[in-house]
């Protein structure tokens, strides 16, 4: 399971302006007529449930590139978008570029003909004419488009006054910054299948000479006897603008219903592969599973999603053995079972006592973010089936009073039925029993 993953994404660039003339018998000289170039396409990250982790995105993602403008006034065809499919719960940091538009769902419904602009006219008698305030609109757009494009070929931009005003306010701290890589957490979250984001946006389109001519001076060169723009920025405004470029770190915070919290080697694996048909690997050593296992819980009118954390240790909310990698899949679990091994201190064994795990992954949980063990949740004791279990889990019950404590061996599957009926009433609100550290009676 790939659960973090380093994304460069780039839209498509814009397509070229076509410079052709029209001419005819009756119009010798010719008239403009090329057409503007297409849009580039988009780079969108789209949520989905088919996708588990980021293992089938690729690294590098391009949108692809506008169509040129042709004669006749043909405007270049718009690029195609780039959609990545993500998983639920994908979170998004920003390396370098912009940053990225606001998360949109997509309507599965058709648009209503009231919501597409343009498709219905203003108010005016006669459909084919249009309404004067969007004619207006409309040229004012376009004169804005062309005097941008006029200033970026001249090599001058209208943010550079701003630029110099807001450098010689900035404090000089500022300047060690520039040397290490800045870093902009949690600039959006994807948890709705069907939300889509734009990380990199297509370059407009170059002008076509039917929509420059009007800014250029024509002239006609009497040797040759051909027509010669005396505007330099012609051949500027014909090129497409290149698509944005943008550096993202992508996190999944996995979305599960109940997350399985142990320390190593407590049998939360094999207990997720007794609830669930999920097949996670198994083994006698500590730190087998190194990537969160997600499995379902099938009811006759419920599926629970039950994720398997890997393991945490003492000192794992200070990142000690990749804590924080494992601690964020728990943010988002609604029920938290906690995993404690009976068979860990029994027969001289060097391990923890039950009790003293529960204290040291609740206070991990809290260490790493307030309030997060408080929602509902239960213990399930693993490895009845050892010699001596049944002595510490008498034990374990009068040191964690008031919390439903589910003994279990998911080797053999004794007390799983009783474990999935405990979760199903805690996920549906039936019940909403929390454990509380103050209540756990300690040496």
């Amino acid at each position: 399971m790939i659960d973090r993953f380093r994304l460069w994404a780039k839209g498509g660039d814009g397509g070229n302006g076509c410079s052709s003339f029209r001419r005819s018998r009756h119009d010798r000289r010719g008239r403009p007529d090329g057409g503007n170039g297409g849009r580039g396409g988009d780079v969108i990250l789209e949520c989905s449930t088919s996708v588990w982790d980021f293992s089938s995105v690729q690294h590098h993602v391009n949108a692809k590139r506008g169509g040129h403008g042709a004669p006749k006034n043909m405007i270049g065809s718009r690029g195609a978008d780039k959609v990545v499919l993500v998983p639920v719960g994908t979170v998004i940091h920003l390396l370098e570029g912009e940053l990225p538009s606001s998360v949109e769902t997509k309507s599965s419904a058709p648009l209503d003909p009231w919501d597409i602009p343009g498709t219905l006219d203003c108010g005016s008698p006669e459909s084919s004419q249009q309404c004067p305030a969007d004619r207006i609109g409309k040229m004012e757009k376009t004169d804005i488009w062309v005097n941008t494009l006029l200033l970026q070929a001249q090599g001058y931009s209208e943010w550079e006054d701003l630029d110099d005003e807001m450098s010689m306010s900035e404090p000089e701290c500022e300047e060690d910054l520039e040397d290490t890589e800045q870093i902009q957490y949690n600039v959006a979250e994807l948890t709705e299948p069907g939300q889509r984001i734009t990380v990199a946006q297509g370059g407009d389109g170059g002008l076509g000479n039917l929509h420059t001519a009007k800014g250029s001076k024509i002239c006609r060169d009497t040797e040759s006897n051909v027509e010669v723009f005396d505007d330099d920025d012609h051949g500027a405004l014909n090129v497409g603008l290149p698509g944005s470029e943008a550096v993202l770190l992508l996190e999944l915070k996995s979305i599960a219903d109940v997350g399985l919290v142990g320390m190593p080697n407590a049998g939360k694996s094999t207990l997720l592969g007794a609830l669930s048909r999920a097949k996670p690997i198994v083994g006698h050593y500590a730190f087998t599973t190194l990537r969160p296992n997600l499995g379902n819980l099938i009811y006759d009118d419920l599926s629970i999603t039950v994720a398997d954390i890997p393991g945490l240790i003492r000192g794992a909310h200070e990142n000690r053995g990749l804590g924080h990698a494992f601690l964020r899949h728990i943010e988002r679990t609604k029920v938290l079972a906690y995993v404690v091994d009976l068979a860990a201190a029994i027969d001289g064994r060097k391990g923890i006592p039950p009790w003293e795990q529960l204290k040291d992954l609740m206070l991990e949980l809290e260490f790493y973010r307030s309030g997060l063990s408080n929602r509902p949740s239960l213990v399930v004791a693993s490895k009845i089936d050892e010699a001596g279990a049944e002595e510490v889990y008498e034990e374990l019950r009068q040191r964690v009073p008031g919390a439903p404590i589910f003994p279990v061996c998911a080797v053999l599957g004794e007390g799983i039925p009783e474990l999935k009926a405990g979760l199903k009433m805690l996920v549906n609100g039936e019940e909403s029993s929390k454990l509380k550290l103050d209540n756990l009676v300690l040496d």
